[in-house]
Formats: C-alpha cells, structure tokens, sequence
C-alpha cells in the first residue's frame, strides 16, 4: 500500500513538474505551460476554423507547442496593452456563456482534468482572449489604410508578367485589397514589436 501510494505520488509530482515549466514572461506576469495548454483548448473550441486543430492538446513535447506559447504570449501582451487604455470591455454575458461552451466540451476528457482548471482561472483565460481580440479588432479597423488607384496600377505595372495580356481594370480590385491586406499585416507586425518592446515579453523556448 505504502509502495503504492509512494508511485502515485510520484507520478503526480511527474505531471505537475511537466505542466507548470515556465515558458514566457509579459513584464511581471509568467506564462506556464500548463496556461499555454489551458489558453490553447479555450481558442480551439471557442474560435475553431481553417487549420486550426480539432484537438484541444498540445503538449510541451509536440512541434505545435512553440507556436501556442508565441500565441498566448501575443494574446497576453495584447491584453495587457488593451487594460492599459482601458479599452475593448467586454460584455459579461458574453464571457458566461464562452465559459459554458467550454466547460461543455471539456466535460469527462481526461486531458482537461489533469490540467486541474478551476473556475476562476477558466473565466479569466477567457476573458482575456475575448479583451485581446476586441482590442485587436479595434487596432486593426484604425490602421486599415486606402490604397488608391495609382498605387495599384503601379503595382500592377512592376508585376505585368504576373497579370499577362489582362488590363488593369480587370484587377484593380483584386490588386488594392491585396496592397491593403499586406499594408494591415506589416503595420500590425510593427505593432506587436511595439508593444512586445513595452512589455518585455520573453519567450523562454523561441528559437
């Protein structure tokens, strides 16, 4: 019995050690793996689509690990940054019923218990995501720039090999939201090492 409960302890302290390695830091807030893999599972069944995995694990070992850690880092900073102007609220309802949403999906799956997730840190993981991505629609619809005709004609004409014997006008369309979408992504990268700079976010497995 002894025996027993001394492996059982043993695994325990195992699993603990595996799930609480710190990975990150956003000023004085450490981010663990064990967040990353919470945070992780909240996005992938509140926010599911296109290449976004069905499986609410990830674990420190798998490739897609350094990737969910880059993210919770970014939706942390992102957050932060949102709180510091008092922007992007959101609505409690909204949150509750997020919570719902969750807690139904992760009912009886093992993975999810081991984690431990208790109902305050649930809704404040939650929380915070709905805050970043408010906060990053909110950035993103005051850096969207108009791209005039001359700058995609322009493009047009550096690339005529792409568009063949097609007129501009057949493209032009297609030619200015492509220019506005590359504009959006490089102002909001800049953005990011921006507020990661403010933040002195570290990722302790980036590389």
């Amino acid at each position: 019995m002894h025996l027993l409960f001394a492996l059982l302890f043993s695994s325990q302290v195992q699993a603990a050690t595996m799930v609480t390695e710190t990975v990150g830091q956003v000023a004085d807030y450490v981010t663990t793996s064990r967040e990353v893999q919470i945070s992780t599972a909240i996005e992938r069944i509140l926010f599911p689509g296109k290449g976004v995995p069905t499986s609410i694990e990830v674990l420190p070992d798998q490739a897609g690990f350094r990737t969910a850690v880059a993210s919770v880092l970014l939706e942390t900073v992102v957050a932060t940054e949102a709180e510091s102007f008092s922007v992007a609220k959101v609505n409690d309802r909204d949150v509750q019923e997020a919570v719902g949403k969750v807690e139904k999906a992760v009912a009886g799956k093992p993975y999810w218990s081991q984690l431990e997730v208790s109902p305050v840190e649930l809704k404040r993981f939650t929380t915070r995501k709905f805050v970043s991505k408010n906060f990053l629609k909110f950035k993103t619809s005051s850096m969207t720039g108009i791209i005039t005709d001359h700058e995609a004609e322009a493009y047009y004409e550096k690339n005529r090999v792409k568009f063949g014997n097609m007129a501009f006008e057949s493209f032009k369309e297609n030619i200015k939201a492509f220019l506005a979408q590359q504009q959006l992504e490089e102002r909001l990268r800049s953005w990011f090492e921006v507020i990661k700079r403010k933040y002195k976010v570290r990722n302790f497995i980036s590389g």
